[in-house]
């Protein structure tokens, strides 16, 4: 009965620590709210022509179509 009583007081004893770091770490560390709260978050947009991911106020607009250069907007013959 001795080894059994040892055994649940150490459990105990162990869960109240595992329990008490976890709090401590998340008390510590920012959530993962918080980290994007303080940043905006942009708008993106793909390039008609190559299909790369650009923010859209990088973006050059034409015809309600976004372009990540003046290259790759469309030429007036190529209509």
């Amino acid at each position: 009965m001795g080894i059994v009583r040892l055994l649940t007081i150490l459990f105990i004893a162990w869960l109240a620590y595992s329990l008490y770091k976890r709090y401590k770490n998340q008390k510590n560390s920012p959530n993962k709210s918080s980290k994007t709260s303080g940043r905006a978050v942009k708008k993106v947009v793909k390039c008609e022509k190559c299909s790369v991911h650009i923010p859209v106020q990088e973006a050059i607009v034409q015809n309600e179509r976004y372009y990540c250069s003046k290259e790759h907007l469309p030429n007036k013959d190529e209509s």
